[in-house]
């Protein structure tokens, strides 16, 4: 039996900037714990056909699985196609691949062997901790010394537990393809002849050269690990400025870290191409912090000139609308870390979270001897690098240390309710602000009321705000091409009619 207007939904999907019919998207329907309830897939007119459901609201996906999904109340549904937007990189398809051949001309040259869409795209995941003011009124404080003291290690003083926000931001890198940058330097040989050349590149550290990516350097310029090295071991969310509320109004601070990371990711990809890069005759010294490249012309009877050249890549940046997680903040007394005992304890958390590589020598040898035997200056230098970054090793401390006695910990203290925190958070920690952890709440019930509101007005309807724009950084190194010339006795005989 045929199915009447009245028995289903008809959707249209249509491409985001020409709104016209998107075909071959995928269509996901999902239940209420947002697993797949039923598939389709949308026709060359865009159409996609759904049975009806006995529910108040409709749960789409549009897309693939990264896609955010779309909720739809039922009754504002009509019996018309209701027109959705296609995401962003659509499914490849023989009727897409057609579409575009039929607008685009043939090409002139062989195509490559893959083209850019063809390459998944990266993903960079940052956060922005949000801490709410607290809304109920002080009494005047007096007056106090208007010097900031800058060096002062936080106060011990006991200090309320605060309510807050966790905002995960993911930025989807899809490349578009490489191109030629700037040219450095051309040198010219004739036949049999060889240059030496110094490349001097100062963009990248050496010593992560090898093993970091350009886009992972360019996203700890964009954001900041906790905890340096231990950012693998606990996630991989690099860390945004924080923030503060007044008011109950988390679209406002949404919007804000889209913005911000936007701006970032711009403005550090061109510090980036800022860097010092170039290309000098090596002579028979070179610098020993350059890489020499040796070319020869190898042609028996034509001149060959090499030019070197920056290598770019561009890439389309996509910063999808972010999630939002309740946290509490908790503050926690600076312990004495600067002791031989202390680094021995902690000695596998130092090794990894060490600021200065330079005391990594001097650290081995305090965790291989038993009894602190060893220079005194050496030790000296390390506990006191130590105790001037006090709050950067307490807080690695406490997030990579034992679990167990972090639970032992959180089991003291209570929330403002009366009940352990260690009932209503979980044993992770997402961050740090001043001198306070911030860790997830089970649920945002334990929020205040008006923030609770304002966390479940965001979760039922988040904006739409994602942000698409185009970004070229460069790659380590440099490109060599060797354009010929035309042979020498050509080039003789055609000077001497000249």
């Amino acid at each position: 039996m045929a199915s009447t207007e009245k028995d289903v939904w008809v959707f249209r999907i249509v491409h985001q900037d020409t709104g016209k019919p998107a075909q071959g998207v995928p269509v996901t329907v999902l239940d209420k714990s947002g697993n797949p309830a039923g598939y389709w897939v949308s026709e060359a007119d865009g159409t996609v056909t759904i049975p009806r459901r006995e529910v108040v609201t409709l749960r789409l996906r549009v897309g693939l699985r990264n896609e955010e999904p779309i909720e739809l109340a039922t009754a504002t549904l009509g019996q018309g196609p209701i027109d959705l937007a296609a995401p962003t990189w659509l499914p490849q398809t023989g009727a897409g691949t057609s579409e575009r051949a039929a607008r685009e001309p043939p090409p002139t040259a062989p195509p490559r062997p893959a083209e850019p869409h063809d390459v998944p795209a990266h993903v960079l995941y940052f956060q922005r901790l949000v801490m709410f003011a607290e809304r109920a009124a002080k009494p005047t404080a007096p007056a106090r010394d208007p010097v900031a003291d800058f060096f002062a290690l936080a106060s011990d003083t006991t200090a309320p537990l605060r309510y807050g926000a966790l905002v995960e931001v993911e930025e989807a890198w899809q490349s578009l393809g490489v191109q030629w940058g700037e040219l450095l330097y051309s040198v010219s040989l004739t036949p049999g002849d060889e240059a030496r050349l110094a490349v001097l590149d100062g963009r990248w550290r050496r010593e992560v050269e090898a093993r970091e990516r350009p886009l992972q350097i360019l996203a700890r310029m964009v954001g900041s690990s906790m905890l340096g090295d231990l950012v693998t071991a606990l996630g991989t969310d690099l860390q945004l400025d924080p923030l503060t509320l007044s008011e109950p109004a988390l679209d406002s601070a949404v919007t804000n870290t889209v913005q911000l990371i936007r701006d970032r990711t711009e403005r550090m990809s061109n510090a980036l191409r800022r860097r010092p890069l170039g290309v000098v005759d090596a002579n028979h010294e070179a610098p020993s912090q350059a890489a020499i490249r040796t070319v020869r012309n190898t042609s028996p009877d034509r001149v060959v000139t090499f030019h070197f050249f920056e290598p770019l890549e561009r890439f389309k940046v996509v910063v999808r609308t972010p999630r939002v997680r309740p946290v509490i903040f908790v503050p926690f007394r600076l312990p004495n870390l600067a002791t031989p005992d202390v680094v021995r304890r902690f000695g596998y958390i130092f090794r990894r979270t060490l600021l200065d590589r330079a005391l990594q020598p001097e650290l081995d040898r305090l965790l291989t001897t038993d009894n602190g035997e060893s220079s005194g200056s050496a030790r000296n230098r390390l506990l006191d690098h130590i105790e001037a970054n006090l709050l950067y090793y307490s807080t690695a401390i406490i997030s990579a240390g034992d679990p167990a006695a972090r639970h032992a910990a959180l089991a003291k203290l209570l929330d403002p309710s009366g009940r352990p925190l260690t009932d209503v958070v979980e044993n992770t920690v997402l961050g740090r602000v001043g001198n306070a952890i911030a860790l997830p709440l089970l649920s945002p019930a334990q929020l205040p009321r008006e923030w609770r509101e304002a966390l479940a007005a965001y979760t039922a309807r988040p904006p739409r705000v994602t942000e698409a724009f185009n970004v070229t950084i460069p790659h380590p190194g440099v490109w060599v091409t060797a354009q010929p010339h035309d042979p020498m006795q050509q080039a003789a005989e055609r000077d001497k009619l000249a």
